[in-house]
C-alpha cells in the first residue's frame, strides 16, 4: 500500500509538472524561419501565417478553416485547469487526454507547414516545441491510472494522424488546382526579370499594387536554384540592388528544374505575391507562388 501511495504521489507531481510546462512552452518560440521566431500561440493570434508569408512566401492554405485555429487557445487554458484540479486533489477526467491531443495536433500542423515551406523542419524546430512535445505526451501518460496503455497511446496518435491525413488531402487538392490554374490561366503580364526588379526599385508601393495576385511570365537568366529535400524548389533572379525574384515551384516541376544551372535562361509563369523586406538580411524578395516552368 505504501508503494502504491508513493507511486500515486509521483504521478501527481509529474502531472503537475507536465501541465505547467505545457502552459509555459505554448508561448515560447516553436520554430525559427529566417531569423523570425514563431510561438505556439502564433496560430491562435494569426501571426503564424503573417510571418510565413514574409519569410517563406507561404500563405494560409486553409483560409476558410482559420476560425478552427482558435480551438488551440484551449491548450494553455485546459492545462491550467488541470494544474488547479490536480493541486486540489480533484479528478481531471478526460481533460489531460483532450489537452494533450490538441497540443500534439497543433505541433503536427506546425511541422507539416514548416516542412512544406522550408523543406528542413528539424533545423527550424526550437527547444520550445520539443518541451511541448514531451509535456503533451507526459500529460496523457500520467493521466488516469485506471486508463489502459492502449487508450493512452490512442489519444497520443489520434490528433497527429487526423491532422496529417487532412493536410495531405488538402495539399493534394491545392497542388492539383494550382498546376491546372497556372497552366491554363493566361498571363496578365510578360516581362524580363531585370525589368521587374527595376519596377519594384523605382516604386515598390505602386508596383506591388500593379502585380500582386496577377499571373506573370518572367524571363531571365537564373541566379540560383534551390532544390529542397521534399523535391520542391526555388528559382531566383537577382542583381546587385538588394532586390531579388524568388519563384517557388511545386514537386511536380522537379524533373524540369533539377538540371537548371545558374546562368541558364528560363521562362516561368506564376502568381506574384508581392515584395517582402527582410530587416535581418537587408534584402527585398519579390515572391511568386503557383509557378510552373515553361522552358529552359
Amino acid at each position: 500500500m505504501g508503494n502504491s501511495t508513493n507511486k500515486t504521489g509521483i504521478t501527481k507531481w509529474l502531472h503537475l509538472l507536465f501541465g505547467v510546462v505545457l502552459v509555459v512552452t505554448f508561448f515560447l518560440p516553436w520554430m525559427v524561419w529566417d531569423g523570425s521566431h514563431v510561438s505556439g500561440y502564433a496560430m491562435v493570434s494569426g501571426d503564424f501565417f503573417k510571418t510565413s508569408e514574409t519569410t517563406l512566401g507561404l500563405e494560409n492554405p486553409f483560409p476558410k478553416l482559420s476560425f478552427t485555429f482558435f480551438a488551440f487557445a484551449l491548450i494553455p487554458v485546459l492545462a491550467a485547469v488541470i494544474v488547479f484540479l490536480t493541486t486540489t486533489n480533484k479528478r481531471t477526467g478526460l481533460l489531460p487526454f483532450i489537452t494533450g491531443a490538441l497540443s500534439l495536433s497543433l505541433m503536427t500542423l506546425y511541422i507539416l507547414l514548416t516542412d512544406f515551406g522550408t523543406g528542413n523542419v528539424l533545423k527550424a524546430m526550437t527547444i520550445g516545441i520539443w518541451l511541448q512535445l514531451i509535456a503533451a505526451i507526459g500529460l496523457i501518460l500520467s493521466a488516469s491510472p485506471n486508463a489502459s496503455l492502449l487508450k493512452k497511446v490512442t489519444w497520443i496518435i489520434i490528433g497527429p494522424v487526423f491532422v496529417f491525413a487532412s493536410f495531405k488531402l488538402i495539399e493534394k487538392k491545392i497542388m492539383a488546382e494550382t498546376h491546372k490554374d497556372t497552366i491554363n490561366v493566361k498571363a496578365d503580364y510578360t516581362l524580363g526579370a531585370d525589368d521587374l526588379i527595376k519596377e519594384f526599385l523605382s516604386n515598390d508601393t505602386a508596383t506591388n499594387k500593379k502585380y500582386r495576385e496577377k499571373m506573370l511570365v518572367v524571363n531571365g537568366n537564373v541566379s540560383t536554384v534551390d532544390i529542397r529535400d521534399d523535391s520542391t524548389s526555388n528559382v531566383k533572379f537577382a542583381d546587385t540592388s538588394g532586390y531579388f525574384i524568388n519563384i517557388s515551384l511545386e514537386k511536380d516541376q522537379f524533373d524540369k528544374v533539377k538540371n537548371i544551372k545558374p546562368g541558364d535562361p528560363v521562362s516561368l509563369k506564376g502568381v506574384c505575391s508581392g515584395s517582402f523586406f527582410s530587416e535581418i538580411l537587408g534584402t527585398t524578395s519579390i515572391d511568386f507562388k503557383r509557378a510552373t516552368l515553361n522552358k529552359k
